[in-house]
């Protein structure tokens, strides 16, 4: 999923046209947006979660060593679509970033 996000923010850097970026500035620039937009993500998994879900993610969380794959694993069985909820939050971000 790391290197899809990577080729997403890559198109839409590509998208926005930026004039005169280097590559030094254009990396942080993807840096900064794959951070934005894998908490945007998270975020929009979590709300999509029910409370006794979200209860039961929290409990997860607190444990020492809980690793993101235990976390994945989890929201894939908690009955969310995660490849949808993280498609619409592709396409709201790109919609933002674009300013579509």
């Amino acid at each position: 999923m790391e290197d899809k996000l990577e080729q997403f923010i890559d198109e839409i850097i590509d998208a926005k046209q930026l004039p005169g970026m280097n590559e030094q500035v254009k990396a942080q620039l993807r840096t900064d947006l794959l951070v934005q937009l894998e908490d945007q993500i998270n975020a929009a998994l979590v709300n999509a979660l029910s409370p006794d879900k979200v209860e039961q993610l929290n409990d997860i969380l607190d444990q020492d060593g809980v690793t993101d794959e235990q976390v994945r694993q989890f929201i894939d069985g908690s009955g969310v679509d995660s490849q949808r909820v993280a498609a619409q939050t592709m396409l709201r971000f790109r919609d933002l970033y674009l300013g579509r």
